[in-house]
């Protein structure tokens, strides 16, 4: 057992009992977790459709997709979290938040998904060699092509299907996961910042999309910090879900289409002016940032239920 007593400011803490000492432990279920799911649970998958996802077993893809996730991530994290902490309910929090906590954090989701949108706009602008144009434009192609495979839906029924594989699922299971098992122990092992900033900025590179990968670490970022002011896991849940359903949904409407064109710019005839999406990129900036500074201040009076050695923001 971790006895180990620690110096917080001007009052010692005693380090709450863990099975096994907690930064080392995340990285270990971060490793394993990674094996279980995207080497044995894709494997299979892979070999349940045959090696390729195909119009014809794409409903069977999405299926062993679902199930991957809850039996190579859900479960796995579950019997981790026993194993290390004992008490299930000191690593998933489910206190209801207050409306406003709710709102706030709905509106920052839905500005960091605008600025994501832009971001990807501006990288598409970035000039690189022509040699290697090829082969980066092949490799996002197949990657692109992949995703959309599994996300296109020709019905409503078949949309909602869709919604609940690609966007409930994954965010109930990567939200215990990382905000909950990870994101857990790194905060005992380094402090609630350290804590939540690592556990975000893995959990983008845990998805390996060079392409998405910023705006993926910054989801997870946010995620991250959203469970660490308000307690709970049902905020980052719910902004995972949104986050999620709305590019299903998106591609539902506007179709599969490969453009990076923001898709509140959506409709227009043409591309936008560079000058138009930076504008309004910062116009989100700063609503993200208002957000920010509201929720902290809407949160200060929770009850800081993690142990008594983490640092505050």
């Amino acid at each position: 057992m971790n006895d180990e007593m620690i110096n917080n400011g001007s009052v010692i803490f005693q380090q709450p009992e863990t099975k096994y000492k907690p930064a080392r432990f995340a990285v270990a279920a971060l490793i394993g977790l990674f094996f279980l799911y995207q080497l044995v649970g894709g494997g299979i998958t892979l070999l349940i459709i045959g090696g390729q996802v195909t119009e014809d077993n794409v409903t069977l893809a999405r299926l062993a997709t679902m199930i991957s996730q809850i039996l190579f991530l859900l479960v796995p994290t579950i019997l981790l979290a026993k194993r290390q902490h004992g008490k299930l309910t000191d690593v998933f929090r489910w206190r209801i938040p207050a409306f406003s906590e709710s709102f706030l954090a709905i509106i920052g989701m839905i500005a960091l998904m605008q600025i994501g949108e832009m971001y990807l706009f501006f990288q598409s602008k970035i000039p690189l060699p022509d040699e290697m144009m090829p082969y980066i434009e092949a490799f996002k192609k197949s990657i692109e092509e992949a995703f959309k495979l599994l996300i296109v839906a020709r019905s409503v029924p078949e949309m909602l299907f869709v919604v609940l594989v690609a966007a409930l699922t994954p965010s109930v299971c990567e939200e215990l996961m990382f905000r909950g098992l990870i994101q857990k122990n790194f905060s005992l092992g380094y402090g609630n910042t350290k804590g939540f900033l690592l556990a975000g900025a893995i959990f983008g590179l845990y998805h390996m999309n060079p392409f998405w990968l910023l705006p993926l670490i910054a989801l997870g970022i946010y995620f991250s910090f959203l469970q660490y002011r308000s307690q709970t896991l049902i905020l980052p849940i719910a902004a995972h879900l949104i986050n999620n359903a709305s590019a299903t949904i998106g591609v539902y409407f506007y179709g599969n289409s490969d453009s990076t064109t923001p898709t509140m710019f959506m409709g227009e005839q043409g591309e936008p002016s560079v000058s138009m999406v930076l504008g309004t990129g910062i116009v989100f900036m700063i609503i993200f940032s208002l957000v920010i500074v509201q929720y902290i201040k809407v949160t200060e009076r929770i009850p800081n239920k993690q142990q008594q050695n983490e640092q505050t923001i």
